[in-house]
């Protein structure tokens, strides 16, 4: 359907109730960015929307397409230099995770590289910053500070990398959160927790591993697949072990529901296989919104897919972070392959807004530095390493920790505007699915 046509019912949709040029912005993004997950599963982007409306924290994640089109259409303005790099894209801080490597070694990092792709660094940067004001539990004296934190820390991290350090691993011993994480990732991921948790028995448990929330919204269910997806299942993971030389057998199939804010509607299974490993396959996709992601170089990536799991192994500071990763292109559709086992734990925001207010500060700048490390490591388009093209513009740091306080503070006041003006429409979805 045309722009013009879908913004002709989105009006229509608003009715008799005026809606801003901003408010309307925010509905058309939200309706080209979810339409081809509605037009599979309207209930699910339903609840999807229902979500974002339980705080300013989960509408932030729920919207990264608006993000980013206020990014490259200059709504979010900066006269900072910002050449491009790779980006993780969404370096919120719950899409940081831990990883158990091929040699054992437990760390954390970058997990969730859905819209990588490239663009201006500065960009990532903010997105990390406003992902930090809006996990802590703050009364917003403090978010000037904070995201002046993650920007000292990245420019600390880039003179590193332009002095030699290699890479920044968030490994035991940097942070209390950390250290947390990572042993409790390797108490449960020795233990075979997830495995135990989908399938005790070897049989598996169908229905809501957490009650089903008050609004309605599937916090963790397990359904049976069809036979139709049976056999895709079997077809994408032959393609993902004659990719790394083995062949393989499944044991247990199941579809998994309630995972992440954005991606909630997306298709995500679970498969064990007959030596019980499991794993996870996660639909990817390119959004439909212009200008809603980074630059996506579709030459160099064949498929979202492809995409994202090269993005993973060239941000994270080891490429055998997750020893499993890989992906697998079925019936048009494109899907990432990764290690579901409890070694790989998303960071929560409940955890890091319980931090102490210095613990939160730390954080912060590490984060920084880490993102720093993604983007200086990777290979900028025009094939030097990203820190090549990022330290020449920063300097001292000074103008760019400014320059990225002034910008994420004003960006996270947009957010929170913008959550207020949805977060008690009844219906939403009859504004952004009309």
């Amino acid at each position: 359907m045309p722009r013009a046509s879908l913004l002709a019912l989105v009006l229509a949709a608003c009715g008799d109730e005026a809606r801003s040029a901003r408010e309307l912005r925010v509905i058309d993004t939200l309706a080209l960015d979810n339409r081809a997950y509605a037009d599979r599963d309207r209930d699910l982007v339903e609840l999807k929307l229902v979500k974002m409306q339980r705080s300013a924290y989960d509408w932030m994640r729920g919207t990264s397409a608006v993000y980013w089109r206020d990014v490259n259409d200059g709504v979010i303005a900066t006269a900072f230099p910002a050449p491009a790099v790779l980006l993780v894209g969404d370096p919120h801080p719950e899409n940081v995770g831990t990883f158990r490597a091929a040699d054992g070694t437990l760390l954390a990092d970058w997990n969730d590289l859905d819209a990588a792709g490239y663009g201006p660094f500065t960009a990532d940067v903010r997105r990390l910053a406003v992902g930090l004001i809006m996990a802590t539990s703050g009364d917003g004296s403090d978010d000037v500070e904070l995201a002046q934190r993650v920007a000292r820390g990245y420019a600390m991290e880039i003179a590193a990398l332009a002095g030699g350090a290699p890479p920044l691993e968030l490994r035991a011993g940097l942070h209390p959160l950390i250290d947390e994480e990572l042993d409790e990732a390797s108490d449960q991921g020795t233990a075979r927790a997830a495995l135990a948790e989908l399938a005790p028995g070897g049989v598996l448990v169908i229905g809501d591993r957490k009650e089903r929330a008050q609004d309605g919204v599937y916090e963790d269910t397990v359904r049976e697949v069809s036979p139709a997806e049976g056999a895709l299942l079997d077809a994408a993971i032959a393609q993902w072990a004659s990719r790394r030389g083995e062949t393989v057998s499944v044991k247990l199939r199941a579809r998994r529901i309630g995972q992440g804010v954005s991606s909630y509607p997306a298709l995500r299974y679970n498969v064990v296989l007959a030596d019980d490993r499991l794993l996870e396959l996660k639909e990817q996709r390119d959004t439909a919104v212009p200008g809603g992601a980074p630059q996506l170089l579709t030459a160099e990536w064949p498929s979202p897919a492809s995409r994202v799991t090269d993005a993973q192994r060239r941000l994270q500071a080891r490429p055998d972070a997750d020893p499993l990763l890989g992906r697998a292109e079925v019936q048009g559709a494109s899907f990432k392959v990764r290690d579901r086992e409890a070694y790989q734990r998303n960071f929560s925001r409940d955890a890091i807004a319980a931090l102490p207010r210095a613990d939160e500060r730390s954080l912060a700048e590490l984060l920084g530095r880490r993102l720093a490390s993604a983007h200086g490591a990777a290979r900028a388009p025009d094939g030097r390493p990203g820190w090549m093209a990022i330290a020449p513009v920063l300097g001292d740091g000074v103008a760019f920790a400014d320059e990225i306080a002034t910008s994420a503070v004003a960006e996270a006041r947009q957010t929170r505007d913008d959550f207020r003006s949805f977060e008690h429409v009844d219906d939403l979805a009859a504004l952004v699915l009309p």
